[in-house]
């Protein structure tokens, strides 16, 4: 396997992988969480940092639709310092902190998670790590099988994650009597189903990506737009780059874009990348904003399809379209990818080091100190 861009070779190799993976991540979400405790979870909030966090907010709306079970997101520091020491208990007890961190090392997870325990909570650990912190602190745990690929800014972590939370929804769907048995494996079998169409998107989009990271280089801003699930993608996007590149990114809410980069003082400098699939319920706010962006003199690329593909494209911007359609709950899966693909060719393209190569100013996060090596914090401490 070629290492000359790592990050283009591991969002390659993931679909393949997840596949091979797909049926002990099912068993394992099937059997993560008892059947009384999902009964029993009326709240169920979703915790993680970067990756895991951008995961969870991508699943949250299948634990509506899916699940039939109040969820949120909320980052670790205001799940674990703000929200496990001002809930009333009995809302604690009754709710399932779901704690997500690839290494299961991540500090402010693991210190979410020991507080959401001492306050009377459940804790299910998704990791890949099943003897690391993480897991040894929550009551549950379900493993994600995540293989070797070339070490870069991760896709693969993110995409197991993503599939292992979506089928947790399922499984609390089915337990809840939300869906049938009979639904919950066509679910099951459509989102098995769907990792292979990903690979069909990823090989026919990895050279237009390029082209389109070609045509965005010379911009100085980057920013990332989207709604719904594909707003965490929008975050996931704006992380890629500036963690594969250096670049500066920021990801928005489609609505909060028009309240607030609407203004920005020099559209001509930045590169607005819209994340809407076809189909989308914010589809026709989202024509809105492309046109107004059109007007700004932004220079656009719609990863999606539908109308606002073809009106971006109408108007001479790019796009980098994807099909078949996926329901946009599921969407996160192949939006995510061709955000990834953009972000691996820019960084290439920039002869950029992931991560600044954990040198000079940087030198801090290059054994993860950054993040795993923070003290745990103690109420009254």
């Amino acid at each position: 396997m070629s290492s000359s861009n790592p990050m283009r070779e591991q969002i390659l190799a993931t679909p393949s992988a997840a596949l091979a993976a797909f049926d002990a991540l099912e068993r394992g979400a099937r059997l993560a969480v008892e059947t009384p405790d999902i009964y029993r979870s009326r709240r169920v909030v979703l915790t993680g940092s970067g990756d895991s966090w951008f995961a969870a907010k991508a699943a949250e709306t299948a634990f509506w639709a899916d699940g039939g079970v109040a969820a949120e997101v909320r980052t670790p520091l205001e799940a674990g310092r703000y929200q496990s020491q001002s809930f009333p208990r009995r809302e604690i007890e009754n709710a399932l902190l779901v704690a997500l961190s690839n290494s299961g090392a991540a500090a402010r997870v693991v210190e979410a998670a020991g507080l959401w325990k001492a306050a009377g909570g459940r804790v299910l650990a998704v990791t890949r790590n099943a003897e690391g912190r993480l897991a040894v602190t929550a009551d549950r745990r379900l493993v994600l099988p995540v293989p070797e690929l070339p070490s870069a800014p991760g896709f693969c972590p993110y995409v197991f994650a993503l599939l292992g939370l979506q089928l947790l929804a399922i499984r609390f769907g089915e337990v809840r009597m939300r869906i049938t048995m009979d639904e919950a494996q066509a679910r099951r079998a459509g989102l098995r189903r769907h990792l292979g169409d990903i690979g069909e998107v990823i090989a026919a989009l990895d050279a237009p990506a390029r082209a389109a990271a070609a045509g965005l280089a010379d911009r100085r801003l980057f920013e990332f737009v989207g709604a719904g699930p594909n707003f965490a993608v929008a975050e996931y996007g704006a992380a890629k780059l500036l963690e594969a590149s250096g670049r500066h990114a920021l990801a928005r809410d489609l609505e909060e874009w028009t309240h607030l980069n609407y203004f920005d003082a020099a559209p001509q400098e930045i590169a607005t990348v819209v994340v809407v699939p076809a189909g989308s319920v914010a589809e026709s706010r989202a024509l809105e904003l492309v046109a107004y962006m059109d007007r700004l003199g932004r220079r656009l690329l719609l990863v999606g399809g539908g109308p606002t593909a073809a009106l971006a494209r109408s108007l001479g911007h790019a796009v980098l379209e994807i099909t078949p359609p996926i329901a946009e709950g599921w969407s996160p899966l192949p939006t995510s990818a061709v955000l990834a693909l953009l972000a691996a060719h820019l960084s290439e393209q920039d002869g950029a080091e992931y991560g600044r190569g954990g040198k000079g100013p940087w030198a801090d996060s290059a054994t993860a100190a950054t993040v795993q090596q923070s003290l745990l914090w103690e109420p009254g401490r």
